[in-house]
């Protein structure tokens, strides 16, 4: 009943202000009678202060009075004509350069360090949001400013950017007056904030202040329910916690302007009470009468049994125009409807012209359209005819391109074919010649290890019976000296000529060093045998360890060091390999090419004086990919699943891209006329992936060195 009354009586007086007829009627062409609202929300005398200015002066002129609580032992009134300031502009020039707010004196009030011997420039916010003063702009556009910015000020300039005056959310709301229908219709329910930031009494000033500053809220209720942990309290409505107090930024503020100590305050001593609270039923018209009454900008929205549902605060509050605003709003609207119907007027006749020139368009477009039809069918007739004709002689002619299209693929699958062919059949002609050579060249090296083998074995077996004669001997020769230690003048010339003692010491050695060269006859001759293998065609079990040593071995000569060559390293990082399935003399086969391969690519950095270079002065010590200072070959092997892996690295300059991508593919060859034949990874990839069903692949980059792996099945799936 009470919203039905505060309708009609809205009703009643708008009907009242729009017609009366003791006053004479509005020009339409005149100016609006209320002032624009923007120039009455302006506060032309902002607090401004100098970026020098100290922050204690600054909080003094931010509250020039002592205020009256039961902290205080002595009761002041304001001093006429001060009043207290939420916030202070710092200009320079006129010209706003920062913002100091009461929010930032609530977040010095929290840390530890003390600020109060700074100056304004130290702590204000730079380059503030700011509102150019138009004629276009109204104080829309400044609701919109301060709601989009999250920000409560809003300084306003000139063209030339010097401060003109501030506006605030306070000012917006008395120059709107809101006396709205809306707050007669809408109840506290529908605009309170029901996250309520609470704190029990006693908790002390600081942690209310950190509380504000954490949750970035103005105010924090003090319930009577005990809170374990206030940094944590934004209590959800159905705990029922009974409101008490409250205390805001102002009060914060005021506090520290009298220079107490926060942390020695309970929230008791600091809260203002009592508190003014509503029902959540009743109108925001009766919120606003409240707030009018009571000089508060928050009320405490309360349920039946006191407990706290959540705070309404001025800003909540519906903003419109008041009755004088309206009248004049309602003549510019009557001013602009007025306008805008004689302009849809005149457009109207506009339209109305131009439909009668479409309409005779039209009927002249229609005449044409029925001519126009009468020739298409004509020429359809004839295009139809010659379009039959047409189609049959495509119908022939793509009967016969279809035919000479399946002859040209058949042809070209056809040369595809021999070319293949013909290419396989050169790559298996040089394969059989390659492979006729390292036959040839293992029937030579048997023969030549069964050869030299005879006599080695005839010496390596006589020299333990030449070394037992000659110990017998020496032991011999040791009793003539010690019962005939006075020998005949001529036996003792002869010792001295022969200088006996020395013979005897170095006899030893030189039958030691002929047992220790016949050995390594011995074991060359046993890598020539393991190399030149007699079973290439039957896989076996191969111990790839054996294969690569005596690989190593017979390349012996190539990796010594002579003259200024230097020794080409072999860095041997064998794994526990079991014994493999494989043909052993083409495995043996593909690591003499590859450990050939590597061995040219460091001949040929050495010749071209690569390692000098590197060893110099001017140059890093070592190569990034082994960290080694001298040329190296290093064979790394390893079980990697059912496979085997034999990878063998160098440290040599790398090989590029677009070589490294033509390898394996056969007679490619980087090398001199006659020095090779682009056939040895060629082969090695057939032998390996083809032949054991494994994998060779290449890694490499050019200044990090080159690396092959080789991947084998342990055991064969053939």
């Amino acid at each position: 009943m009470l919203q039905e009354e505060h309708l009609q009586h809205f009703l009643d007086s708008v009907g009242q202000l729009a017609i009366k007829p003791s006053e004479p009627p509005v020009e339409r062409n005149s100016p609006p009678l209320c002032p624009s609202p923007l120039d009455r929300a302006i506060d032309r005398h902002p607090l401004t202060v100098a970026p020098e200015t100290p922050i204690a002066q600054v909080l003094a002129l931010m509250n020039p009075m002592r205020v009256s609580c039961q902290l205080c032992s002595e009761k002041q009134q304001a001093l006429p004509g001060h009043v207290k300031r939420s916030c202070v502009i710092v200009v320079e020039d006129d010209r706003p350069i920062g913002i100091f707010t009461e929010r930032d004196i609530v977040k010095l009030t929290t840390v530890e360090a003390c600020a109060i011997k700074l100056t304004i420039a130290d702590v204000m916010t730079r380059s503030p949001i700011t509102l150019k003063q138009s004629e276009s702009q109204d104080i829309f556009t400044a609701m919109f400013t301060l709601r989009q910015h999250q920000i409560r000020h809003l300084p306003v300039v000139d063209e030339d950017d010097r401060l003109v005056g501030m506006i605030t959310r306070e000012a917006i709301n008395e120059a709107l007056q809101p006396v709205n229908l809306l707050t007669n219709l809408r109840c506290a329910a529908d605009v309170m904030a029901k996250q309520v930031i609470c704190a029990p009494k006693t908790a002390s000033a600081i942690d209310l202040a950190q509380l504000m500053v954490e949750h970035q809220v103005s105010c924090v209720v003090i319930v009577e329910e005990p809170i374990q942990h206030p940094q944590r309290a934004i209590v959800p409505i159905e705990n029922y916690l009974i409101p008490v107090g409250i205390v805001t930024e102002r009060d914060i503020v005021q506090f520290h302007a009298l220079e107490l100590n926060l942390s020695q305050i309970s929230a008791a001593e600091a809260m203002s009470a009592p508190l003014f609270c509503l029902s959540p039923a009743d109108s925001l018209f009766r919120a606003h009468q409240e707030m009018q009454r009571h000089g508060v900008r928050r009320l405490v929205v309360v349920g039946s049994q006191g407990e706290l549902l959540g705070v309404i605060s001025l800003t909540s509050l519906p903003q419109v125009f008041n009755q004088s605003e309206m009248y004049g709003t309602i003549e510019l609207l009557q001013q602009a409807v007025d306008d805008r119907a004689a302009q849809l007027h005149k457009t109207n006749q506009l339209l109305q012209q131009e439909i009668l020139e479409r309409e005779r368009a039209q009927e002249a477009l229609r005449q044409a359209h029925d001519d126009l039809k009468k020739q298409v069918e004509e020429r359809t007739a004839q295009l139809l005819e010659s379009n039959e004709l047409l189609r049959r002689d495509i119908i022939k002619r793509q009967r016969v391109e279809e035919v000479l299209r399946t002859k040209q693929t058949s042809l070209k699958n056809q040369a595809h074919q021999l070319e293949e062919t013909v290419r396989k059949l050169q790559q298996t002609q040089s394969q059989l010649v390659q492979t006729e050579k390292m036959s040839s060249l293992g029937q030579m090296i048997a023969g030549i290890a069964h050869e030299i083998n005879n006599p080695v074995n005839f010496i390596y077996g006589n020299l333990s019976h030449t070394n037992h004669y000659i110990k017998e001997l020496i032991q011999l020769l040791d009793l003539y000296q010690k019962h005939y230690p006075e020998p005949v003048s001529e036996i003792q010339e002869a010792a001295a000529e022969m200088e006996i003692d020395f013979l005897v010491e170095d006899l030893s050695k030189m039958l030691s060093s002929m047992q220790v060269g016949t050995e390594r006859i011995r074991q060359i001759v046993l890598s020539m045998r393991n190399f030149s293998r007699s079973d290439r065609s039957n896989i076996k079990l191969v111990d790839i360890h054996e294969g690569l040593d005596s690989t190593l071995l017979i390349l012996q000569h190539r990796l010594k060091a002579q003259g200024r060559h230097p020794a080409i390293q072999i860095i041997k990082e064998y794994g526990d390999l079991p014994r493999v399935e494989c043909y052993g003399c083409q495995m043996n086969q593909v690591f003499m090419n590859i450990l050939g391969n590597a061995i040219d690519a460091l001949d040929e950095e050495i010749h071209n004086g690569e390692w000098a270079s590197k060893n110099g002065k001017n140059s890093p010590p070592s190569i990034p990919s082994s960290g080694l200072t001298v040329p190296a070959i290093t064979i790394r092997t390893e079980v990697v699943g059912d496979s085997v892996a034999i990878r063998i690295s160098d440290n040599g300059r790398g090989i590029p891209d677009e070589i490294r991508r033509q390898l394996f593919d056969p007679f490619f060859t980087t090398k001199p006329v006659g020095k090779g034949t682009g056939l040895g990874l060629s082969i090695s990839y057939h032998l390996v992936v083809e032949k054991h069903g494994g994998r060779l692949d290449c890694v490499s980059e050019v200044g990090l060195g080159t690396e092959f792996a080789i991947e084998i099945p342990i055991v064969s799936s053939q």
